[in-house]
């Protein structure tokens, strides 16, 4: 497949998604995340060698209630740093748009950053990097309508602001 195929298959599909409510979407990213933290849990069960049992519940449900807090969190400040920068090209359409593209691109890119935490010998961080400022763009130029220039702006600032915050986390503690 060409970048240009996988470019206008993932715009198509973000044209597919765009009718969707808000609630489906959102239904969809916390899935994603239960389903990231319930398999990072089960790993450190395993690598700890932990007896399942009732004890196994407590530690599962905190790690749940972390993992939803997390998602929320990252959601909520990706969509305010994203309609931040839609302000600055003049963009005026709903809040909700703007959560639809941040939900569908942390969908992808969350799963990728636990795989680049999982496996830290594997340099997944700039892939990381890539696709979600990919997404954004295709999130943005679909579900606001906006010129490829603007929708790049945003999708770079976003990008951008996101790099620097999450430095430490991505590139270790150096």
């Amino acid at each position: 497949m060409s970048s240009k195929t996988i470019f206008n298959t993932t715009i198509r599909s973000f044209q597919q998604l765009e009718g969707k409510p808000l609630r489906d979407d959102l239904l969809l990213y916390f899935g994603i995340v239960i389903l990231v933290y319930c398999a990072s849990f089960l790993m450190m069960l395993c690598e700890g060698g932990a007896a399942f049992g009732v004890v196994f519940l407590l530690p599962l449900t905190i790690v749940l209630a972390g993992g939803l807090l997390t998602g929320a969190v990252v959601l909520l400040g990706t969509s305010l740093i994203e309609q931040f920068f839609l302000l600055f090209v003049d963009v005026k359409r709903s809040f909700e748009m703007t959560m639809k593209t941040a939900v569908y691109t942390l969908a992808i890119v969350f799963p990728l950053a636990w795989a680049a935490l999982l496996i830290p010998n594997i340099p997944l961080t700039a892939l990381l990097i890539i696709v979600f400022v990919l997404l954004t763009f295709c999130g943005i130029r679909v579900f606001h309508s906006v010129s490829i220039d603007r929708a790049a702006f945003v999708s770079l600032a976003t990008g951008a602001v996101l790099l620097f915050f999450s430095y430490r986390w991505l590139f270790g503690q150096g």
